[in-house]
């Protein structure tokens, strides 16, 4: 039991599973920069609003006269968007116990990692909770924890906002742009425009990025400055190998592979000095006795296969 205090009344309630309805005006929109903008799936719950009404309560605890909304952003966007002046919440009774309920929630949309980083970030900094014992109330380890309030604290804050507006997607910034960040700060702010501008496919930005790690400045440089130029030549390129390997057929990759092999067998001659001791030249003979038996076999079957067609 506690006490809700308003301006000329003082009404004591039991807060469990506790559902009402309020206005608007009286919901304090604490973590709506938790949340990351979706207009498809917010005229989605529009739709669903229009033909069902609010099904779902939103999450919310007392503070004051004012109810703080922990859950329920979308909806609230939603509601608003139909007409609507007033929203279905449940009350809750601590405001840290809403948020590790609401990152421990499975059952409803899954959360994006940003906005996971947000709420652990607020239960870190406002509720002084350790990241160990963040972990141990969500069944997770403290890397897990840190790796999430990586993409908060790492990104620049013109990339973070890029994210929560959904013009970035969460998952790119975490596998991309957080390490990219990280490297070369300029080169993530230079990506990030380009590709708010022009938008490029998770694919092809994982491609972009492990081309960016094996390149030299120069490379880089051209990437960053034109990174859907960059794509259009990697995909022709791709193309283009697939063109000759159908041109060239089976024998072509075969003659291919067995080249691959020559090279390696010609590297493994020239570093064979190494074999010093007798374990490593005995280990060494074994190798290379399973390495001829196998090019003997290769040799036989091919000569079967000459024989078995004399226009070879």
């Amino acid at each position: 039991m506690f006490f809700i205090e308003f301006p000329d009344t003082v009404c004591t309630m039991n807060t469990k599973d506790l559902i009402r309805k309020v206005d608007f005006h009286l919901l304090d929109l604490r973590y709506r920069h938790t949340r990351i903008k979706n207009k498809k799936a917010q005229l989605r719950m529009q739709n669903s609003i229009n033909m069902y009404g609010q099904i779902i309560p939103a999450l919310t605890v007392v503070e004051r006269d004012r109810f703080v909304l922990v859950d329920g952003y979308l909806r609230f966007a939603a509601l608003k968007a139909c007409g609507h002046d007033c929203i279905k919440i449940q009350l809750m009774e601590e405001e840290a116990d809403s948020l590790v309920t609401l990152l421990s929630k499975s059952d409803d949309r899954q959360m994006e990692a940003v906005e996971q980083a947000f709420l652990i970030q607020e239960l870190h900094n406002r509720f002084s909770y350790s990241f160990s014992e963040i972990a141990r109330r969500l069944g997770k380890d403290k890397g897990w924890v840190k790796r999430r309030l990586d993409l908060v604290e790492s990104l620049p804050e013109a990339v973070l906002g890029a994210v929560m507006n959904g013009m970035i997607s969460s998952w790119a910034a975490s596998r991309v742009l957080v390490p990219l960040s990280r490297a070369n700060e300029q080169d993530c702010l230079d990506l990030t425009k380009k590709i708010i501008a022009d938008p490029l496919s998770t694919r092809e930005l994982v491609c972009l990025y492990d081309h960016y790690k094996k390149s030299n400045k120069t490379v880089r440089a051209r990437i960053i400055a034109d990174p859907q130029l960059f794509t259009k030549t990697v995909k022709e390129q791709e193309q283009q190998k697939i063109g000759q390997q159908i041109n060239d057929g089976p024998e072509g990759k075969w003659f291919k592979d067995i080249g691959i092999v020559c090279h390696i067998l010609k590297r493994l001659k020239a570093t064979s000095d190494i074999m010093q001791d007798n374990q490593c030249r005995r280990r060494c003979q074994l190798w290379l006795n399973s390495a001829e038996k196998i090019i003997i076999e290769l040799k036989e079957q091919a000569k079967r296969k000459s024989h078995d067609n004399p226009g070879m």
